[in-house]
C-alpha cells in the first residue's frame, strides 16, 4: 500500500537507449519539455525532460532522468526504503511525444536561449550522464527527482549567468503546500501521503529549492534571464504547445476519508447506545480499530527508522497512531488480566489523543483534517467502559 502511494512521486518506467555520442552543429538547440498530468498516479504531477535537437547531425533526443526499472531485485522493498536506482535514459523525441500525447497530457516545449558553447557543455554533461556507469542515482521527493536533476544540469553549464529576477516561491509555499493542490482528486491517496511525510515535508524551500516540481520549474524558467556579456535576455526563446486530442482527467475519489471517518465515528457513537451490551462486537470493533491504526503507527516508525527520505522523518502523526498497537495486543491478554493492563492503557490513550488535540494549532507539522474524526473515534473507544475478553 505505501508503495501504491509513494508512486505518485515517481517518473514514467521507460526503455533507455544510450547512443554514441556525435559532434553537434551549430544549428543545435535545447528545449524544456514539461508534460502535464495524466491519468495515472504516477503521473500526477507531470513530467519534466530536456529535448536537444541538430538538423544537421539528424540528433532529436529527450533525456529523461525519470526513469526506473519495475525488474529491479527487490524492488518493493528498495521502493519503500528509498534504495531504488532512478537513471537518465535517452530516447528519440517523437517516441516521447507520441507517448505523453496518447495518455492525454499536454506537452510544453520551452526553447532556452543558451550559447553554442553552453549547448554543446551540456551535450556533453548529458551523455556523460547518460554512461551506463554513471547513469543512476537515488531519488529523492523534493530534493533530487527527475526536474530537479534538469535544473542542476542546465546550472551546471549556464552558472552564474542564470538569473530568476522574480521570487520563486513569494507564497512562502512549504513542499507540502506546493504537492498538495495536485493531489486533490485522489483524497485518499493526498490522505496517506500526508500521514507518512514528517515535518521536513513542512519545510519552505528557499531559492531553486521551489523549483521541484515540473509546472515549478517551466514557471521559474518562463521568468528567468540568461546574462550575455553586457547583455541580458529572456531564457526562455518561445514555446510550443503539443495537445492530445483527449486531454487526460483524474476521476475524483467518491468518498473522501474525511466523511468516511465522520460516517464511521457517527455510526458507531449510535451503535455503542442502541448495541452497548454486544461484548464480542465491542472487543472486535477495538482490535480491528487498534489493529489498523497501530500498523500505520508501525509502518510510521519503520520509514522513520529505515528509510532513506529524508522526508518521511520526525512524524508527529506517530504520537497518535503507534500507541494504539499496545491496545490492539492487549485485546488479546487473558481475561484475568485485560481489566488491569486494557483499562490502564485505555486511560493513558485518552489523555495522549486529547493532548494531541489541544496541541494541534502549534504541532510543526501539518496534520491532515481527516484525521480528526478518527482521534474521537478512538478516544470515544477509549474512554469507553473496559470489554472483557470473551
Amino acid at each position: 500500500m505505501f508503495c501504491i502511494l509513494l508512486a505518485i512521486f515517481f517518473g514514467v518506467s521507460t526503455a533507455p537507449i544510450w547512443a554514441q555520442q556525435a559532434q553537434l552543429s551549430s544549428e543545435t538547440k535545447v528545449s524544456l519539455i514539461t508534460a502535464s498530468p495524466g491519468n495515472e498516479l504516477y503521473t500526477i504531477f507531470g513530467h519534466t525532460a530536456l529535448r536537444l535537437v541538430d538538423p544537421v547531425s539528424n540528433i532529436d533526443r529527450t533525456y529523461n532522468y525519470g526513469t526506473f526499472d519495475f525488474d529491479t531485485n527487490g524492488f518493493y522493498r528498495k521502493f519503500t526504503l528509498g534504495d531504488l536506482q532512478y537513471f537518465l535514459s535517452v530516447n528519440k523525441f517523437e517516441n516521447a511525444k507520441k507517448a505523453y500525447l496518447n495518455d492525454g497530457r499536454i506537452i510544453t516545449e520551452q526553447r532556452l536561449n543558451l550559447t553554442e558553447n553552453q549547448t554543446k557543455r551540456l551535450y556533453d554533461f548529458l551523455e556523460n550522464n547518460a554512461r551506463p556507469e554513471n547513469r543512476y542515482y537515488s531519488y529523492e521527493f523534493f530534493y533530487d527527482n527527475c526536474t530537479t536533476r534538469v535544473y542542476e544540469a542546465l546550472k551546471a553549464v549556464a552558472g552564474d549567468s542564470l538569473r530568476f529576477k522574480k521570487p520563486l516561491n513569494p507564497a512562502k509555499n512549504s513542499f507540502r503546500q506546493f504537492i498538495n493542490p495536485y493531489l486533490k482528486s485522489v483524497s485518499w491517496v493526498k490522505f496517506g501521503i500526508n500521514l507518512l511525510l514528517g515535518t521536513p515535508a513542512d519545510r519552505i524551500p528557499s531559492g531553486s529549492e521551489a523549483m521541484f516540481l515540473p509546472d515549478l520549474l517551466k514557471k521559474g524558467f518562463s521568468d528567468a534571464r540568461i546574462q550575455r556579456a553586457d547583455t541580458s535576455i529572456t531564457l526562455v526563446a518561445g514555446q510550443t504547445f503539443y495537445a492530445p486530442q483527449n486531454q487526460a482527467v483524474m476521476s475524483p475519489t467518491s468518498v473522501s476519508p474525511a466523511l468516511t471517518f465522520w460516517f464511521l465515528l457517527f455510526a458507531s457513537l449510535l451503535a455503542g447506545f442502541f448495541y452497548r451490551k454486544n461484548q464480542a462486537f465491542w472487543l472486535w470493533f477495538d482490535r480491528l480499530l487498534f489493529g489498523v491504526t497501530g500498523l500505520i503507527g508501525v509502518l510510521i516508525f519503520l520509514l522513520w527508522l529505515f528509510s532513506s527520505y529524508p522526508s518521511t522523518k520526525w512524524n508527529w502523526n506517530i504520537l497518535w497512531s503507534a500507541p494504539a498497537f499496545f491496545g490492539f495486543i492487549l485485546s488479546f491478554i487473558d481475561s484475568k488480566l485485560i481489566s488491569a493492563h486494557y483499562k490502564t492503557f485505555k486511560i493513558m490513550y485518552t489523555a495522549i489523543l486529547f493532548i494531541f488535540v489541544l496541541s494541534w494549532p502549534i504541532i510543526p507539522q501539518q496534520i491532515p483534517y481527516a484525521v480528526l474524526p478518527l482521534l474521537l473515534l478512538l478516544g470515544f473507544q477509549s474512554i469507553k467502559k473496559p470489554i472483557r475478553n470473551t
